[in-house]
């Protein structure tokens, strides 16, 4: 059992993740009264550097890396990695104890990823344990995608401590410690969208499309005829406000949310359809810097007839009493991943 390290001396991990186009990092500290946020920040990342989620210029972004983590003395890191290059599968097992699990699943890898099991690295989770079998949640990467986040890391001089799909981290700050019905998650980025399914509070399904932010920013400046930056600004002021003065933005980019919408009704039917109860996502968490779009609850509450709401990362934090930390809640929902990864890093700290 390991022996608990007092917190002052106590190595600090800073939670990373990156994506195609920025960089966040953050790090929770636990003191006597409760979490607190110790440091926290983002950064853009040249384009072509990292592509769906590939390293493709591994010197660039270590020396980017390199800076940092001079600038910050930051020695020890957790790492994000990037679902649209994960594979997650459910597997039911049948008579296997759970310490023969991790077994079992290595000789039934290549029936679940379509790679040779030398070339995968996978984890797994317990979703249910039921008389007759056990369901299990395979989350496997390749092998070669994590050693170069390893090694550009590593490179740029601190230790990689740990990685998990960004999914995972997610999960482990938007959803309530409380909250174990199944749930939908709608995670819009600047490139990318991803829905996912927790139940339990485990992540079960998982699907990302190339709709980001950005498709709303250009949908808005093609039919309004303004600049990108322009967009931007109208956007964030008019979102999917549906009066006189917002109805050309509305207009812009209802098709682009109905695209989006319709993606998350397939996701949901296809959930009530293949799981094991037969059960629907009983509400909607938004997540990401486009879920704050002006009236996109309201408008995905009433297409979907699910309740709808902004995810609170900070949900599972215990902060001191009277504490707000300096990242907004506005903000901070742009950190979901790197939150959840903090909490699971701050655990870390406490055993090595």
């Amino acid at each position: 059992m390991p022996i608990p390290i007092p917190s002052f001396l106590r190595l600090p991990i800073y939670a990373f993740e990156l994506s195609d186009k920025s960089y966040k990092y953050l790090r929770l500290k636990e003191t006597r009264g409760g979490i607190m946020l110790d440091d926290f920040g983002e950064g853009e990342i040249a384009a072509g550097v990292i592509e769906h989620g590939e390293i493709k210029k591994k010197d660039i972004l270590t020396a980017l890396l390199k800076e940092l983590f001079s600038k910050k003395n930051i020695r020890f890191a957790a790492i994000s990695l990037p679902e649209e290059k994960g594979f997650l599968e459910n597997i039911q097992l049948t008579g296997i104890k759970e310490d023969e699990m991790r077994q079992t699943l290595e000789l039934q890898l290549e029936e679940h990823v379509p790679l040779p099991p030398s070339e995968v690295i996978f984890d797994y989770t317990v979703a249910r344990n039921e008389k007759n079998h056990s369901d299990v949640v395979l989350n496997a990467f390749p092998r070669v995608l994590v050693e170069s986040y390893l090694e550009v890391f590593s490179a740029a001089g601190a230790l990689p401590t740990f990685m998990e799909s960004e999914l995972v981290a997610a999960v482990r700050s938007i959803v309530p410690l409380d909250f174990t019905l199944p749930a939908m998650v709608l995670d819009w980025g600047k490139t990318r969208i991803s829905f996912f399914i927790v139940e339990n509070r485990v992540l079960r399904f998982a699907s990302t499309i190339p709709i980001g932010g950005e498709a709303l920013d250009q949908a808005i400046a093609k039919n309004l005829g303004v600049n990108i930056e322009e967009a931007q600004k109208l956007k964030a002021e008019k979102g999917l406000l549906q009066d006189q003065d917002s109805l050309p933005v509305f207009q812009a980019i209802v098709p682009v949310v109905t695209a989006v919408r319709e993606e998350a009704e397939k996701y949901v039917n296809f959930w009530q359809t293949h799981s094991e109860n037969k059960q629907t996502p009983q509400k909607l968490f938004l997540s990401g810097g486009d879920a704050n779009l002006l009236g996109l609850p309201q408008y995905l509450e009433q297409e979907l007839n699910l309740p709808v709401v902004m995810a609170n990362p900070w949900a599972n934090v215990k902060f001191p009493k009277n504490y707000l930390p300096h990242l907004e809640l506005k903000n901070a929902v742009r950190f979901s991943i790197s939150i959840g990864l903090a909490l699971a890093a701050m655990d870390k700290e406490k055993t090595i």
